[in-house]
């Protein structure tokens, strides 16, 4: 079943809301629309799909594919990051880097945002967490043509730094979810 561009934007603004502290910025709840995704990655990795169309990686990747080319979805999440109010840091396109030195790469860009207000208690509580922020969502298009964004999870990340806020950290994943979803299309 299709979720409508506006049951999709209230999720994405659910999930950001999470990350700007709790805060509801579009009502209750937050879920997924994405579908499954083969993320081009080593095939002897294990890999599990939480019923939602999300593959989570034994190295603590989260993959969703999107519906759209790589500029309609960076353009989608660089949207929905400044309509939620949080810092974009960079947009970083892997692939125009690449060509600046003669090679080339399939389309690849990174995002990088966060929320000093959220991110911080998890460096007070151990900064070595630092290195993992801000939060940062790859765009990309794998051998098959399949666009993908993929984000660090915050749960690994968590047990990676010895960090105890699950409530926090599973505020950061909703929001996580939220924008790398905000690129799919109905389908």
């Amino acid at each position: 079943m299709s979720d409508t561009n506006d049951d999709r934007r209230r999720r994405v603004l659910q999930g950001i809301g999470a990350l700007l502290g709790g805060s509801s910025l579009a009502g209750v709840g937050a879920g997924s629309a994405a579908a499954g995704a083969d993320d081009g990655g080593p095939e002897d990795e294990t890999e599990e799909s939480d019923g939602e169309g999300f593959c989570f990686r034994d190295d603590g990747l989260v993959t969703v594919e999107s519906g759209e080319d790589v500029p309609g979805t960076v353009g989608c999440i660089e949207r929905a990051i400044e309509e939620a109010g949080l810092l974009h840091v960079a947009t970083i396109d892997h692939a125009e880097n690449a060509a600046s030195i003669g090679e080339e790469l399939r389309p690849t860009t990174l995002l990088i945002f966060g929320n000093p207000e959220v991110g911080t208690p998890l460096m007070q509580e151990d900064q070595s967490i630092g290195i993992d922020l801000p939060q940062k969502l790859l765009v990309w298009e794998g051998p098959d043509g399949d666009v993908n964004v993929t984000y660090n999870d915050p749960e690994y990340l968590a047990a990676r730094h010895g960090i105890d806020q699950d409530e926090r950290i599973g505020m950061i994943g909703e929001a996580l979810a939220g924008l790398a979803g905000s690129g799919r299309s109905d389908e």
